[in-house]
């Protein structure tokens, strides 16, 4: 869609002058009905605290156990 072609005769249109000022975009913008902002959402709840059960982890309990290839054992 060409903006300017005339909707409704088709004929040329050409272009008078840019509006910047965008205070005054908005307001001819919302004398049309077509300023019309969608509402924001909420923001998401903050998350719960959340306490760790470590008895149940799988992970190895010390830093230095993390690094340690099984197959390579480090002789302190």
């Amino acid at each position: 869609m060409d903006p300017l072609i005339c909707p409704k005769c088709s004929g040329a249109m050409r272009i008078l002058a840019f509006i910047e000022d965008q205070e005054v975009i908005r307001k001819i913008l919302n004398d049309l009905g077509l300023w019309k902002r969608a509402p924001r959402a909420p923001p998401p709840p903050p998350p719960p605290d959340i306490a760790l059960d470590t008895s149940l982890s799988q992970v190895p309990a010390w830093e230095d156990d993390l690094n340690q290839d099984p197959g390579h054992p480090i002789d302190w």
